[in-house]
């Protein structure tokens, strides 16, 4: 029994079973797995998020190869058939008789009499057929980059149909590990050099790398380096507080923004970051206690509820709001079935955070509203509204990064000034 394969499975399962995030999922079985060489650890990352990614267009194949119905195959059976195909279809360097065997195997394991078989079967007949995608445009990109038909019919329109497939095209590569070095313990170069093995870039004052445990590294330990993307840095960038400023954080677990912030301000002044849950505000005061930060104030707060002791204290407010998470599918691929095109409970919510942020910050002070989504309802819409009731702010920068258009995740950031 092949353990890399049958650790993606269980992976899978425990994703479709139990609704569990991709990554916190990969997490969790690689943990349990110590024996796992790295380059195991590379090829069940890439089962787990390639199967995940392309499911709508392996379980359109597996329906038209199965004389057995998909509900009605056990969820076993279906993931190692997932697997099984997107090793045959999308995997050139696996032989085709390596992902039939091995899958016959898991099956034999995990199925009942007739599993070893009907998988044997489909994934047979799986080496010998190509993909015969619908004629009609939606229905072609839905199957082809694996999407639900809404969210295809949502971004022709918003960006046209060549746009659209190239952002598919886009967010089906790899994405590759973004660090960003703490400048009170480091610099660029030294990290640069300690990353060597790992192919390392530099892009800006960004590294980027092949992919490895970040955790157990010693320049992770030791607080260098963080894992934030180069669209995310941004918007840190773009608030750019100084030194001495009183800065709030609406929404700040994990702490990856608001540690950054405070190496921007060179660790002085004040920040209060906030988040809704205890266990949350643990992992901010982690992040800033690794990376040697001693400026954060970690509060249990909602905030679209109003904090009357804040008002007009802020130099700069971020507030980086929950949304969608459109614009990071490349990393989180199972974003694309869990999301429901209704948004009206998430707007709302990114207007109330909004809004009190805009009760915070001082005159002449400075608000940056930024999501990791590409939908204009949660960004260009909302920030639209805001200005039409506050005329005492005013944009000064706004835009929108693409996956295929930038090298980093689709982002959008907006900067606010108070008149």
């Amino acid at each position: 029994m092949d353990k890399s394969r049958e650790t993606a499975l269980k992976v899978l399962v425990r994703i479709d079973k139990d609704g569990a995030f991709s990554n916190i999922a990969l997490k969790s079985e690689l943990s349990k797995n110590k024996e796992l060489t790295q380059q195991d650890r590379y090829f069940i990352t890439n089962l787990v998020y390639g199967v995940v990614d392309k499911l709508l267009t392996l379980d359109y194949v597996i329906s038209k190869l199965s004389k057995i119905k998909l509900k009605k195959i056990s969820v076993w059976i279906l993931n190692i058939l997932r697997l099984g195909i997107y090793q045959i279809m999308f995997m050139d360097k696996v032989p085709e008789s390596a992902a039939v065997n091995e899958s016959v195997n898991l099956a034999k394991r995990y199925g009942h009499g007739a599993s070893k078989g009907f998988v044997n079967g489909v994934l047979r007949s799986a080496t010998r057929c190509e993909i015969e995608y619908p004629d009609d445009k939606l229905e072609y990109l839905s199957v082809k980059y694996s999407y639900p038909i809404w969210l295809c019919e949502k971004f022709v329109n918003d960006f046209g149909y060549g746009f659209c497939e190239d952002l598919m095209v886009a967010f089906s590569k790899s994405p590759r590990l973004t660090l960003r070095v703490n400048t009170l313990n480091s610099d660029i170069d030294t990290v640069f050099n300690a990353l060597s093995e790992y192919n390392p870039e530099i892009l800006e004052d960004t590294i980027i790398c092949n992919g490895f445990d970040v955790s157990d590294n010693e320049l992770y330990k030791k607080g260098y380096i963080s894992v934030q993307d180069i669209s995310a840095q941004t918007a840190g960038k773009v608030l750019a507080p100084k030194k001495g400023d009183t800065v709030i954080d609406m929404c700040a677990a994990p702490g990856g923004k608001t540690t950054q912030l405070a190496e921007i301000m060179e660790n002085e002044g004040r920040i209060y970051a906030f988040d809704m849950y205890e266990h949350k505000i643990d992992l901010i005061n982690k992040n800033a206690k690794r990376l040697g930060i001693d400026i954060i104030d970690a509060k249990c707060q909602d905030a679209t509820v109003l904090n009357n002791e804040l008002i007009g204290i802020a130099d700069k407010v971020l507030c980086d709001v929950p949304c969608s998470g459109l614009g990071i599918i490349g990393r989180k691929p199972e974003i694309k079935w869990n999301r429901q095109e209704d948004l009206d409970e998430l707007l709302s919510v990114q207007a109330k955070i909004l809004e009190n942020a805009s009760r915070y910050v001082k005159p002449d002070g400075v608000i940056v509203y930024s999501t990791c989504t590409i939908n204009k309802d949660e960004n260009e819409n909302i920030t639209d509204a805001f200005l039409k009731e506050h005329s005492e702010f005013k944009k000064t920068y706004e835009k929108t990064f693409y996956p295929n258009t930038h090298k980093g995740d689709g982002f959008y950031i907006c900067k606010l000034e108070r008149l």
